[in-house]
């Protein structure tokens, strides 16, 4: 498919995203402004990376030599257009939150392209996604979607690069959202294998667009009007919805643990909590349209 016909999908898909949810955050390159758009290699400079083509279809190109360098390296890294939060956080409550990307590329090499997405955060963790956009050899522009996302009490399509050897999961969990409310780095790569660098390859990488929205329904704007009470509390726990939904609430100990779950229909509940142990939990409240964790203390 043509590039500028992929070009004016994309805005209409953006368009009509935006028209019809909540977003927190948007990060976007083109590079219709003829600029890398922060861009760069590994070791932050810009060698045999340009903008090619012509307006209103111009991309971003990387030549790689396949030497055991910051140019022979399929890797592409941005450290100033996208990084920030990527949570979106209402009243404080950590927010169950869905990223999409959408690439647009193309593949003159004669091998599969294996793309990753990495992220570093300020904490010093790193994720990547665990699995690749495969592009295939000499293949025309087209569109690929990434999806991962963060809800507790697990991630999807993310692997964790550190070493969290005998960690509690809560400490995983804190620690991998820590990252995402603070992205120093997010990279681009080539790599086959489940890890945080790209391969040494001569080859080429062609990006014409890249688009990230992390959004909420209409309906979660009010999640700051869920409430909890009393807490902490030692008996009787209330939840009040801002609206009347069907649904459920799950409490989960610091190792990650169901330990009560109950199912919602009123815009208010009572929950015995009286038999859980005294100590901190993560309560999680899924209705139709949204999901949202609160913290609990169990006195």
């Amino acid at each position: 498919m043509n590039l500028n016909v992929m070009k004016a999908v994309l805005t209409l898909s953006i368009s009509l995203v935006l028209s019809s949810i909540s977003y927190s955050q948007i990060f976007y390159s083109d590079f219709e402004d003829g600029t890398l758009q922060g861009w760069t290699n590994i070791d932050t400079s810009t060698i045999q990376l340009t903008v090619e083509g012509n307006s209103p279809s111009l991309y971003l190109q990387k030549e790689c030599d396949g030497t055991n360098s910051p140019i022979g390296e399929m890797t592409i890294i941005n450290t100033s257009e996208w990084v920030g939060n990527y949570f979106y956080e209402s009243g404080g409550n950590e927010e169950t939150l869905i990223n999409i990307d959408e690439i647009y590329m193309k593949n003159d090499n004669d091998f599969d392209l294996y793309l990753r997405y990495g992220f570093t955060g300020a904490n010093g963790y790193m994720v990547v996604t665990t699995d690749p956009i495969i592009v295939p050899a000499l293949s025309d522009w087209n569109i690929y979607e990434q999806y991962f996302n963060i809800q507790f009490p697990s991630f999807n399509n993310l692997t964790i690069i550190n070493d969290t050897t005998g960690l509690p999961f809560l400490e995983i969990f804190n620690n991998v959202h820590d990252l995402f409310e603070d992205v120093v780095e997010f990279k681009i790569f080539h790599n086959e294998n489940t890890t945080f660098e790209g391969e040494n390859l001569n080859g080429t990488l062609q990006i014409g667009d890249i688009f990230t929205y992390i959004f909420l329904s209409n309906e979660e704007e009010n999640i700051d009007k869920v409430q909890l009470y009393p807490n902490p509390t030692n008996n009787i726990l209330k939840l009040k919805l801002p609206n009347e939904s069907d649904g459920s609430v799950e409490f989960f100990n610091v190792l990650g643990e169901n330990v009560l779950s109950k199912s919602l229909s009123l815009t208010t509940t009572q929950i015995n909590v009286s038999k859980l142990k005294s100590g901190i939990y993560l309560v999680r409240i899924q209705t139709k349209n949204q999901s949202i964790v609160k913290k609990l203390v169990k006195i």
